[in-house]
This record gives structure tokens, sequence and C-alpha cells, in this order.
């Protein structure tokens, strides 16, 4: 009886358990899973999204646990920018120191002074460019067209600059022509009788004889002895010594490159409202436009807007930033071309022209 009593007692005790323990504790075991199998793969989700977003920046991922290194920051590669060329002042002295010791007037011709004669004069601008006392003028000055041979007596003469009192020119020197283009040489670009290589070089040889009658002819006075201070601080006699011949010269600005619309200064005797070519003339134009006679692209000759009148022929176009020449002017257009302009050679054409054609180094 008590063993068939235990027996379905635990039979009754398995068949509870059954019914009621089982299905819960199954219950139980599969949420359990389920909820760790979601958090591995949240976990993972997360993992790779911050890693495909890292990798999207950084090259080179290092692990959370690694050690990190810090790497030189590369230095930054110098921008190469083109050199800016300053245009520094090429003399200490004055604008106006330099042009009143520098810029002449020439008369040219043939002078007869037994006859008291002066005939088929060319008046013009010069610029003494070294302290040898050598002048930069245009060969149309100095050279004649109908006789084909050179105009081979010149006088130096000078005004003040500026000018306040309008004092008359008065004769400093005579000059000798050192040399000349034997030919012209033209471009289509100009009217016929213009001629690119527009240059001649003259150098002072002695002041003037005051028993020399030009004085009557010209109508102006001689240079008085304190006079010459002006053109050479040692007295500007070129046959007086070793130091006498130092004059005072017009420095070259070998640093500026011509571009549309600079302003450049045009310095010459120019004829007045009065046609009269005594004193100095200061005029500032804009460069509105080169030619390059040869097509080799380079500045050649420059055109400036500018008053220029006659009697500017063998003067100065000059930087007013490095007060230094960078061009000879050769003529003023009149109508042969369109528009008016003052024509100047530029330096570095005039150079090379200079020491091709005439073995003269301009410097």
């Amino acid at each position: 009886m008590n063993k068939i009593l235990k027996f379905v007692i635990f039979s009754a005790a398995l068949i509870f358990a059954a019914i009621f323990i089982y299905p819960d504790f199954k219950r139980s075991s599969e949420n359990g899973i389920n909820s760790d199998s979601q958090i591995s793969i949240s976990t993972s989700t997360i993992d790779l999204f911050v890693s495909q977003k890292v990798a999207t920046t950084t090259e080179n991922i290092a692990p959370q646990n690694a050690v990190k290194i810090a790497k030189p920051i590369p230095k930054p590669i110098p921008y190469a920018a083109p050199p800016v060329v300053m245009n520094k002042e090429v003399s200490t002295k004055s604008f106006e120191e330099l042009v009143n010791s520098s810029i002449i007037q020439l008369y040219c011709g043939y002078f007869n002074n037994n006859n008291a004669t002066f005939s088929d004069i060319a008046r013009g601008t010069g610029v003494i460019i070294n302290p040898e006392g050598e002048i930069l003028t245009n060969r149309h000055i100095i050279f004649d067209e109908n006789a084909k041979k050179i105009k081979s007596d010149c006088f130096v003469l000078k005004s003040p600059f500026p000018n306040a009192k309008s004092q008359k020119p008065k004769i400093y020197y005579t000059a000798n022509i050192v040399n000349y283009p034997l030919v012209e040489k033209f471009s289509d670009s100009f009217s016929e009788d213009k001629y690119y290589n527009d240059f001649a070089v003259l150098k002072i040889s002695s002041k003037s004889d005051n028993e020399s009658k030009i004085n009557l002819l010209l109508g102006f006075d001689y240079a008085l002895p304190e006079d010459y201070s002006v053109m050479s601080p040692y007295g500007g006699s070129p046959e007086g010594g070793e130091n006498n011949n130092k004059f005072n010269f017009l420095p070259i600005d070998w640093n500026y490159q011509p571009k549309d619309g600079d302003h450049l200064i045009t310095l010459g005797y120019g004829v007045d409202a009065s046609h009269l070519a005594n004193q100095i003339t200061s005029t500032v134009g804009k460069l509105f436009g080169n030619i390059s006679v040869d097509k080799s692209l380079k500045p050649q000759i420059l055109l400036i807007n500018s008053n220029a009148t006659t009697g500017f022929s063998g003067g100065a176009l000059v930087n007013p930033q490095s007060k230094g020449l960078v061009g000879l002017i050769s003529w003023i257009t009149n109508g042969d071309e369109a528009g008016k302009y003052t024509v100047a050679i530029f330096r570095d054409f005039l150079k090379t022209q200079m020491l091709r054609d005439l073995n003269f180094e301009l410097k």
C-alpha cells in the first residue's frame, strides 16, 4: 500500500512539473538567448558604422588599445610667386637736380666763324648719360638728309630747371659727334620718313669760346664760370684734368618693365605757344602701347599719350618712380599715324641696337 501511494505521489509530481514548470522554464530560456543575440548584433552594427565613418577620413586606423605615435607635421611647400621688381630710385638727387644737370639743348649745323654764318640748323634735345660727358640724342638732329652728311658743328645749351624766371638758355659747350647709324632702318608700323634706329652719340669737347660769334647768331649769352657747377661739380672743363671731366648725368633705370597705363615723364626743350624752345618742358603722359618692329613681342618702341611738342626730339623718357631714364624720345606724330602720341625707343631695344650698330655699350 505504501509503495503504491509513493508511486502515485511521484507520478503526480512529474505530471505537475510537466504541465506547469517546464513551459515557463522553456520560455525563459528562449527569451534569454534572443536578448543576448540582439545585443551582440547591435554592438556589431555600431562598430561597423563607426569603422566605416572613420575609414572615410583616415587612411590608417589604429586599434583601440594601440599606442598612438604622433607623426611630425610636414612643412608646407612655399608658394613660388613671381619676383617683384621694385622701382628703386637711381639717384639720391632730387628729380629737379637730375634734370637740371643732364637735359641739354642741341643746335647742330654748319658754322663758319669767319663769315659769321650758321646754316642748316637743327635744334633738339640731348641727355648726358655718363660722367665722361657723352650725350644721347637723335640721328635726325645731327644728320643732313639732303646732303647725306653730318652736321658737324654742335653746340650745347642749357636753361635752368625749373625755370621760374623764364631765363633763356646759355651756351655752355661745343660737342663732337662720336657715332651714329650709317643706314636708316624702317618699319611698316610707321610712315616712310620715320626710322627706328634714330639715335646718335655726341661728346662734350670744350667750353664755348667767347671769341666765337655763335652767341650773336643764336641770340644767347655764354655761360658764366659760376654756371658750370650745375653741369659738373668740378667746374665742367673737359680739357682741364682728370677730375674736371666728371659730368653730372641722368642714370638709366634698368629694372623698369613697361605696362600699358603706366605714367611716364617726357622731358625736352619743346616749343611753347610763342614758338620758342627756351626751357625744359616736363609733361606726364600715359603709356598706351608698344610696337615690336622685329615681331619678337618684346617692347621696343613705346607710344606715350603726352603733350610733347616739336623740340622734344632726343629728349628723355623717365620713370617717375625711379627718376631713371627708360627711353629716348624720337618723334611726335602729327597726322601721319592715327592719333597723336610721343614715340620713344625703349631702353633695352636702344641698348641692343647701339651695341650692334655703333659698338657702343649703353650702361
